[in-house]
């Protein structure tokens, strides 16, 4: 009986045994083959684990501050390194492939973590980082998914500059709560030390670290983030070696994904809403299969005698079995349903990329203003409501048409009111092509060319140059021509046929030209580069054609601020903020304003400076509560209180009790201090006084009332000459836009300077009996105006111009003010009104001859700005290099660098000198033109030993054998842009030239003091050649003064144009003074057969001057009826204020004959050049 029972027992235990096994083959069966393959992974994983480790720990440590291009370049980089070192690593191995955890990445962007690559390696670096995190943030992005991930633990947020961040450290570290610390700068508070350090010890089995004076219990769960809204901080490394930097600057593709959400999640919601189920139920259903894998594992790991023993193994695997099926499908289920909408969403992609393409564009205006700052969060705004404002269609095409026509104008109208007057079609254009540019539309060739030009090249390997065309001109298209497919065979065409390219060269708008042959059916885009290369100074209009063309009229268009229209965009908690402009008040624009909206009794105005700061606190805490109007002027004047105001402004949104109608204007000139999250959280505009003859007059006469008019006892003289002082003021302030051919110096004159010198003229008329003409010109224009002005020669000019206003011509009707047109003169004695309506007929657009200038003025203008535009927008482009010629930028810079570093001339030396070049006197010492010689060799050296040394020092770097310090990084981007580096301009003469011409005019320099070393003193010296040409005249006058034995006080300089056009032209020095040669006249031209100084003819701008004699004089009387010509070094003329009283830029001033009164010259603003900019 007992036999029989153990026996049926092993059979019951046998049956139950091959349940049990039928179950686990079961259960496990399924399993068998993904094993399989999970074991042969694992060990290929296993032989590559040194390598990818590397890679990843490597990412980890170093790649957190760096962009997503430089981040893939490293990485492709130190797999080469691992190869070539037989180090075995995955194919393609990145952090990302490395250490990402799906489960845990669905959960970080569920948790708001943008889903592009470079946020997911951000989260990586972040979450495995030894060191604390500090987050470049400039959109904010990082801050709020970190406050979105740490909620759930109760995290805390603090202020760089707040002063309780010790005190909430310390709670945070004893309860293990996570703290966010934004807004950091560029450097860290020392009393952090401990915390990024973790220093932490043990004390009675208690882990401590110090924070300030007392010691806390460390609690392992505490968690630090810093974050900073700076755009690109400079880090000193003993920051960096305390924490963990990374660049969470949002990212193109990033922000695309972003934006197709909010498109999807407005066209689609059913869509968008079932993907976000996805993700979620997505990341749940695998962190569920990843739990039961685990538990099959560790059940399996922990049986112990035979596993068909543990009933709980497998009841457990059996249950698992099932569930890890159902969810398997559901998994499988949702990634193919992922797919679809994937597929679909992927449909509204081009409005998405319009957005980004947009918001970049508006982040790059930052580097060009101070004021420019807009956040992420506006932006999304804007677009959000965009998608909803635009115009329905059932047709996708049709619809993602209205979204982005929409946007781009409704964002370029909300963004181009901050701006002012000439960032506006900067900003068309930065929109037009970087649509055009992310379409492939415009090459990166293409696009460098246009920006920066030709660059260095050797244009002896050009064809020749026809006579029609500048060589500049000829240099820029022969490289478009070897650059662009469209443009191969131009050169050979302009080269047959150059006249048929005349009517270019001649219209006043080219882009109107239908272009000849085949290159009439250019594109826009190709047409425009055509007039940057023919037409440089003309090149502003055809943006403006082609902007017109590709987005609309619209965004050429500046319509006037309207407050009405913007309005409506601020909130009690949305500051508005005027930028200002020199001599621009808005207040009255305020003022009127709320005296539509009836607001004016309700509005409280302060002006900020020192101790205002307090007042206007309490007014905005008043006005919150009753829903007043605040305006606080002149923001810049209170550098100190603009932390406290960004503090006010930031707790707007979290205030219980805030009026509805609490409206704080803002008024400031472009400030850095101004605080970027206050200008980031406002409507913004800009205020500047008008531009052009007609509103600047049209602005001063609406001044003038009827009392001021009547007030004179001179009616008829005051009428006339009140007109002609407001005349003479418009046109002061609007010759500043012609640069050195107007002003030296660009001088704010103002109001005030108009209202003395009216009351002054009204007090002189009233008192004197005549009119004292010397007395009106000398207060009006020396003391009035002529206090701000600080140059000489501008003062002149001054001085000139308003001898045109302050004569008795003025008095008579038909005195005309303008030398080419009738337009302008001083309107007959009548009423007021008549003179309102007088100005308000005048044109808008102002002759040249207003202001005495020659008709090039308005060419030399309009190449200003067009060089202004180009390098502004050049000079917030990544890196970009002249021509763009194939190969990457490291080795055009490399090649540049080599090719420089044989050009630069070899040192000067002493020892080479010719026997007569520094023969001693009979008192055995050296004159005064050898010490000069002496003293230029030393600086050239200096400059030549600099310029080769930085080029060796460059090439270094670049391949890596020494460090990119940030004087040769600054060099690196410099010659990429076809300039000058900083490094050589430190130890330089003064040089407007691009690196391609200064490296020849460098060549020239050298060979002519060369010349004078080995041969001795030569017969013409050329002045442009040297660094300080005041000392060579001043060493002239000392030679005369020694051999004739005249003190040098009592000479000065006489001159005589000589017939010879170069020094190479005259055999012999001459007996007294010095033949000096290579000069260029400015605004003026030298008539050769008259021998008299004459018009400049129409688009030449500069002309050349023959050898001047420089003739030491003994109490030289300059003959009034010459013009005194100043001459200077650069074309920019203005310089630094020397002991002199002269500017530094300013050499000699050489009379020059004329037979037209001289006042005619200095109206034209003539001058000599040392050197052109070109």
């Amino acid at each position: 009986v007992a036999k029989k029972e153990e026996l049926a027992a092993k059979v019951e235990d046998a049956t139950v045994k091959q349940d049990r096994a039928g179950r686990l083959l079961g259960g496990l069966g399924g399993e068998k083959k993904r094993w399989i393959e999970t074991v042969a992974s694992l060990t290929e994983e296993e032989g590559n684990l040194v390598g990818d480790v590397c890679i990843a720990a490597g990412a980890v440590a170093y790649l957190g501050p760096f962009t997503s291009e430089y981040r893939l370049s490293l990485a492709v980089g130190w797999r080469e390194q691992l190869l070539s070192y037989g180090v075995a690593h995955t194919t393609g191995a990145t952090v990302s492939k490395v250490m990402a955890d799906p489960v845990r990445v669905r959960r970080w962007q569920v948790d708001g973590l943008p889903a592009d690559t470079v946020s997911t390696e951000n989260g990586i670096i972040l979450a495995n980082a030894r060191r604390w995190p500090l987050c470049i943030d400039p959109q904010g992005q990082a801050n709020k998914w970190m406050r979105m991930m740490e909620r759930k633990n109760s995290s805390r947020t603090v202020k760089g500059n707040d002063a309780t961040i010790l005190r909430t450290l310390e709670n945070a570290i004893r309860l293990g709560t996570p703290v966010i610390l934004e807004d950091v700068g560029e450097e860290l508070d020392p009393s952090l030390e401990p915390v990024l350090q973790k220093q932490i010890y043990k004390q009675g089995g208690r882990s401590l670290i110090r924070i300030g004076d007392s010691d806390v219990d460390y609690n392992d769960a505490f968690r630090f983030y810093m974050t900073t809204k700076m755009t690109n901080p400079h880090y000193l490394p003993e920051v960096c070696i305390k924490v963990t930097i990374i660049n969470f600057t949002v990212t193109l593709e990033g922000l695309e994904d972003q934006l197709l959400g909010l498109v999807v999640r407005e066209e689609r919601p059913d869509l968008e809403k079932q993907k976000n189920n996805l993700v979620v139920s997505l990341a749940a259903d695998k962190k569920q299969l990843k739990e039961l894998e685990d538990k099959i594992l560790r059940l399996l790991s922990q049986s112990e005698g035979n596993i068909l023993d543990d009933e709980v193994l497998i009841n457990t695997l059996s249950d698992s079995k099932v569930t890890s099926g159902v969810i398997q499908g559901r998994v499988q289920e949702a990634e193919e349903t992922e797919i679809k909408i994937n597929e679909t969403r992927s449909g509204y992609t081009p409005a998405a990329t319009r957005g980004s393409i947009l918001y970049f564009t508006i982040a790059d205006l930052g580097l060009i203003g101070d004021m420019y700052q807009f956040s992420l969060e506006y932006f999304n705004a804007l677009f959000l409501m965009c998608i909803q404002k635009s115009t329905p269609s059932n047709d996708l095409t049709t619809r993602l048409a209205n979204i982005m026509k929409y946007a781009s104008a409704t964002i370029y109208n909300n963004v181009s009111r901050g701006l002012f007057g000439e960032h506006k079609i900067t900003f068309s254009f930065m929109m037009a092509t970087a649509i055009k540019r992310n379409a492939g539309e415009i090459s990166e060739a293409e696009w460098a060319l246009f920006l920066v030009g030709a660059g260095i090249v050797d244009e002896a390997s050009l064809p020749a140059s026809p006579s029609a065309f500048e060589q500049s001109t000829w240099v820029l298209l022969c490289t478009m021509s070897k650059r662009v497919e469209a443009f191969a065979n131009l050169p050979s065409v302009l080269a047959a046929a150059p006249e048929a390219w005349q009517a270019v060269l001649d219209a006043e708008h080219p882009w109107e030209v239908t272009l000849p042959g085949e290159f009439g059916a250019l594109s826009n885009w190709h047409k425009l580069m055509v007039i940057k290369a023919f037409r440089p100074e003309k090149v502003i209009e055809g943006i403006q054609e082609f902007v017109a063309i590709e987005l609309g009229k619209e965004y050429i268009e500046q319509p006037p601020l309207d407050l009405h229209n913007v309005f409506p965009d601020a909130t009690n908690a949305t500051p508005l903020v005027f930028v200002l402009s020199a001599g621009a008040d808005p207040m009255s624009t305020i003022i009127r304003y709320a005296t539509d909206v009836d607001m004016l009794k309700r509005m409280h105005a302060i002006s900020l400076g020192q101790g205002q700061g307090p007042h206007a606190e309490r007014l905005i805490n008043d006005a919150c509560a009753s829903g007043d109007w605040v305006v606080l002027q002149n923001c810049h004047l209170a550098k100190s209180w603009m932390p406290r105001l960004q503090k006010l402004v930031e707790a707007f949104p979290s205030l219980d009790k805030m009026h509805a109608s609490f409206r704080l204007w803002l008024t400031s000139m472009p400030a850095k201090y101004f605080p970027v999250p206050v200008l980031q959280a406002s409507v913004k505009m800009t205020f500047e006084p008008p531009k052009g003859m007609r509103a600047n007059l049209k602005g001063s006469w609406s001044t003038i009332t009827q009392a001021q008019w009547d007030r004179c006892t001179k009616p008829a003289e005051w009428h006339k000459m009140l007109f002609g002082i407001t005349f003479f003021h418009a046109t002061v302030q609007e010759r500043r836009k012609f640069g050195p051919l107007g002003w030296n110096i660009k001088y704010e004159f103002n109001t005030t300077d108009l209202e003395m010198s009216m009351e002054t003229l009204r007090m002189f008329l009233d008192e004197q009996s005549e009119i004292p003409w010397q007395a009106l010109l000398y207060v009006t224009g020396q003391i009035n105006y002529g206090g701000r002005v600080t140059d000489d020669w501008d003062r002149r000019n001054l001085m000139v111009m308003l001898r045109r206003f302050y004569c008795p011509d003025i008095l008579k009707d038909g005195y005309l003010f303008a030398s080419d047109c009738d337009t302008y003169f001083s309107p007959s004695d009548g009423s007021l009104e008549a003179v309102r309506e007088y100005v308000d007929g005048l044109p808008y657009d102002d002759s040249v001859g207003l202001f005495g200038l020659h008709a090039n003025a308005k060419i030399t203008f309009e190449r200003q700005e067009t060089n202004k535009l180009l390098d502004t927008v050049t000079s917030i482009q990544p890196a970009i290099g002249g021509g763009g010629g194939g190969g990457s930028e490291e080795e055009a810079v490399l090649a540049l660098a080599d090719k420089l570093g044989a050009e630069v001339p070899p040192l000067l030396n002493k020892a080479e000198a010719h026997e007569s070049t520094f023969e001693l006197n009979k008192k055995g010492e050296l004159n005064s033109l050898q010490i000069v010689l002496l003293h230029e060799m030393g600086r050239f050296n200096k400059l030549l030993k600099t310029v080769a040394t930085s080029l060796v020092e460059l090439g270094k770097a670049i391949k890596g054998l020494v460090v990119m310090s940030s004087e040769l990084d600054a060099m690196y981007s410099s010659m990429l842009k076809n300039q000058v580096p900083g490094l050589w301009n430190k130890v330089c003469y003064p040089s407007l030239k691009p690196l391609s011409s200064w490296i020849k005019d460098l060549q020239e320099r050298v060979a002519f003091m060369s010349l004078w070393l080995k041969s001795g003193r030569p017969n013409c010296f050329t002045l442009p050649a040297f660094f300080f040409p005041q000392g060579f005249m001043t060493g002239i006058l000392q030679m005369h003064a020694r051999a004739y034995s005249i003190p040098i006080d009592s000479l000065c300089f006489s001159f005589r144009l000589m017939r010879e056009e170069t020094g190479a032209e005259l055999s012999q020095p001459p007996s007294d003074g010095v033949y000096i040669d290579g000069f260029f006249l400015d605004g003026a031209r030298w008539d050769r057969d008259r021998r008299l100084l004459a018009d400049s003819l129409p688009t030449i701008m500069n002309d050349t001057l023959p050898v001047i004699h420089f003739i030491p004089t003994v109490n030289f009387q300059r003959d009034p009826l010459d013009y005194e010509c100043p001459l200077y070094k650069t074309a920019v003329r203005a310089g630094v204020l020397s002991t002199t009283g002269q500017s530094t830029n300013f050499v000699v001033a050489v009379d020059i004959p004329t037979d037209k009164n001289p006042d005619y010259w200095v109206s034209m603003g003539t001058a000599m050049l040392c050197a052109l900019a070109e």
